[in-house]
């Protein structure tokens, strides 16, 4: 998958088509370098902007599918898109839809409220935009999620208009029933899931490290150059000789120059081989440095994440406790019928003649 520049991405937007294909891959592309989200989003909020109208809802099947697919790694894509979807749809309120579009996007609108995917005062606005502006259409009311897909409706259709639709935008309206099942999917498992600051990815592209490989680093550095006391005991021991010009001038005979130059060759290759070992045991602190960053921002986001679900746990546990002390008093409030003796039966109903000569 190729690094992401804005104008790569820009470009890539530029040659979206409405295909199912071509948005999940696009989508995988935003996904995986969501370590730039916020320029992401602000691309393709000025496509959105400028595209022709015929594409605006394909601009918005990707941003749908980005958001939904990158819940489980991160809330990054949902805050940044969040920011922008009211301008987004008071941009979309006032173009000249047709109907099928615009069940479209209030078929998205019911999918996002269904999920949360946005923070509920962002969904309240965006419905109310839409149900302003094309109050006097049927089509455009916000309703509930509609449990039929438009998989099922094409079905059931008899419409040849509907039977003659080209493959590519049967695929783009079953994008929306793809998106919501992986969310669906992701949900049922997320209890299992084990958090984790590792995205996908190696240190240095914007994801976190794993413990182990932290800890691994770490432990390189204990065999680092500045830690190998033979080699800086070799240095110490140099002698004076090598590092002085001014004994040069002592020399008597060209015997004792061949020797001082011998303990200069021997000593500038150790120092030219400790110096290469120093340059790289730097690399590999700033490297570990920056894994440390990565790391603790990972794990305050994790911890962000674990209170936020610890809230909502303790929130649906104090609703238990809610139900379970109601249905007490219930029970407690019943009356109490006492049971019939088993050895007596009824007494019998009283005949007709009976009710009479009484």
């Amino acid at each position: 998958m190729s690094d992401y520049t804005e104008a790569i991405f820009e470009r890539k937007l530029i040659d979206l088509r409405d295909s199912q294909k071509e948005i999940q891959s696009l989508s995988q592309y935003c996904v995986h370098n969501r370590q730039h989200c916020k320029s992401v989003v602000k691309v393709w909020y000025k496509n959105i902007k400028t595209t022709a109208v015929t594409r605006k809802l394909t601009a918005m099947y990707l941003a749908n599918d980005v958001v939904q697919n990158s819940k489980k790694r991160g809330p990054e894509y949902a805050q940044e898109f969040g920011m922008v979807m009211r301008k987004v749809f008071e941009h979309l309120a006032v173009m000249d839809f047709n109907d099928k579009t615009i069940m479209s996007l209030v078929r998205l609108i019911g999918i996002w409220q269904e999920r949360q995917i946005f923070d509920k005062k962002i969904l309240h606005e965006i419905s109310k935009i839409w149900d302003q502006k094309h109050k006097n259409s049927g089509a455009a009311k916000v309703p509930g999620l509609d449990s039929e897909s438009p998989k099922k409706r094409r079905e059931s259709s008899g419409s040849g208009t509907e039977r003659r639709k080209s493959r590519e935008i049967a695929e783009i309206e079953d994008l929306l029933d793809a998106s919501m099942q992986a969310s669906e999917t992701s949900d049922a498992q997320e209890e299992t899931l084990t958090l984790s600051p590792r995205q996908g990815g190696s240190p240095g592209s914007g994801d976190p490290p794993e413990p182990e490989e932290l800890i691994q680093a770490l432990q390189d550095l204990e065999n680092s150059a500045s830690s190998d006391a033979i080699v800086r005991e070799k240095i110490a021991k140099l002698p004076p000789e090598v590092s002085e010009v001014a004994r040069i001038e002592s020399l008597q005979s060209v015997a004792e120059a061949k020797v001082l130059n011998g303990q200069v060759e021997e000593a500038s290759t150790l120092l030219d081989d400790y110096n290469l070992r120093l340059q790289e045991e730097l690399k590999d602190r700033k490297k570990v440095g920056s894994m440390i960053s990565e790391f603790l921002s990972a794990q305050k986001d994790l911890l962000a994440q674990a209170e936020e679900r610890l809230e909502l746990y303790l929130d649906k546990l104090d609703k238990i406790h809610g139900v379970k002390d109601e249905l007490k008093s219930h029970i407690a409030a019943l009356p109490d019928i006492p049971v019939l003796p088993a050895s007596t039966g009824l007494a019998p109903l009283p005949s007709a003649g009976d009710l009479f000569t009484h």
